[in-house]
């Protein structure tokens, strides 16, 4: 139930239920300028030959822009998956689900691209992107 994170430390990362296959448009929950990402593909999935990668909530992607700012369409950029609508189990049991599927543009090291975040994000975000999780407005 728990994967390595960072060198050498273990955390426990519970196991997300992936619920946004590649090609899927998101919306962008942050004041970066975008409105409309797509995945293109999704970091550290390893799936049979040929199967279509998914993302889930924590999950970092290489998104497209397809809508917003001139200077940021088409342009490939990372983003981290904040909310997605396929209900996912956390380890008390419970059940979580969102009214949309978001992501979050991030720059290479980590570092968020805007400086506030729209709408309320997962707590399974704030384990791995503890920077994402300090512009959050509302943590659920």
């Amino acid at each position: 139930m728990s994967r390595k994170v960072g060198r050498g430390i273990r955390k426990f990362v519970p196991r997300i239920a992936r619920g946004l296959p590649i090609g899927a448009k998101i919306t962008c929950a942050d004041n970066s300028g975008a409105k409309t990402l797509q995945i293109l593909t999704v970091f550290g999935y390893k799936g049979k030959l040929r199967k279509l990668g998914k993302a889930g909530v924590g999950d970092r992607v290489n998104v497209a822009v397809m809508k917003g700012k001139q200077d940021l369409r088409k342009q490939v950029l990372q983003a981290v998956i904040v909310r997605q609508r396929k209900p996912f189990r956390r380890p008390d049991g419970s059940w979580m689900q969102f009214e949309d599927n978001a992501a979050v543009l991030i720059k290479p090291g980590g570092e968020p691209q805007g400086s506030e975040l729209r709408g309320p994000m997962a707590r399974e975000v704030t384990l791995m992107w503890p920077r994402v999780a300090a512009i959050a407005s509302k943590i659920v």
